[in-house]
């Protein structure tokens, strides 16, 4: 990679964050990643590394700004994690996920007309609000949002996700298991009611056995056959709507 990854993981508060490209000439797809409620930790910049693997350049916003969960890989202890969601301010982490866009556009090794939001948990919820905020992002995959409706409304979570659901204007892909206990059945029911009620190009994908979380890297939430088809499934849509078949 083009990008030293060792620096890559010292991250600067918001939207500033490194960019990490793939081997070989440019420009690439670009991917923003919201990093699940632990924070930029070693899993998503792993999967940063996966996806330069691919061909993707991508950029990881600490929406903490530096003051997220100091145990970044507590996967079977989530007292910590709590605290920090609950005092998030996912407007602003919104607003740093669609900062983040613009900096990618901006790059000189990324094509500013394909780029994409791809986001984990409560990274998945920020990546859902920026897409919708913005209206001009080319993809959003989005790993089992965790917050498609907050536990109350207030400054810091002002509107429900799936009350702007009719404004994601961008292919989305909503990957969920089937067990997952944050975001049951009913509460699909109604996100799947909403995108045919607004027509909105989104699909939703189920992994039998799966609960919430299940790409944790380990730990208790973690279900190996969902996590790789859920790979799968996210990489070949991604593949789809940001590298499409050229004519012969």
């Amino acid at each position: 990679m083009e990008s030293d990854l060792a620096s890559a993981e010292r991250f600067l508060p918001g939207p500033a964050a490194p960019v990490v490209t793939p081997e070989g000439p440019g420009p690439f797809p670009g991917v923003v990643l919201g990093a699940e409620a632990y924070g930029v930790n070693p899993f998503i910049l792993d999967v940063q590394r996966r996806l330069a693997d691919l061909g993707y350049a991508s950029t990881v916003p600490d929406y903490y700004r530096g003051q997220g969960p100091a145990r970044t890989e507590a996967y079977d202890d989530f007292a910590e994690v709590r605290e920090h969601v609950d005092r998030l301010d996912f407007t602003r982490g919104a607003r740093d996920l669609a900062a983040a866009v613009d900096a990618l556009r901006v790059h000189p090794a990324v094509d500013a007309r394909r780029v994409a939001v791809w986001g984990y948990c409560t990274g998945g919820t920020l990546a859902w609000l920026a897409a919708c905020g913005r209206g001009d992002v080319a993809a959003a995959v989005l790993f089992y949002p965790s917050q498609p409706r907050f536990h109350e409304l207030g400054p810091r979570t002002p509107v429900h996700a799936l009350d702007l659901l009719w404004q994601l204007t961008c292919p989305a892909l909503f990957l969920y298991g089937e067990a997952d206990p944050v975001v049951p059945p009913e509460l699909l029911d109604e996100l799947r009611a909403r995108i045919e009620r607004w027509g909105v190009d989104a699909e939703i994908r189920r992994y039998a056995g799966a609960g919430h979380a299940f790409s944790s890297p380990w730990g208790p939430m973690r279900n190996e056959a969902a996590d790789r088809a859920a790979w799968g499934d996210a990489t070949a849509f991604l593949d789809q709507r940001l590298r499409p078949a050229r004519s012969p």
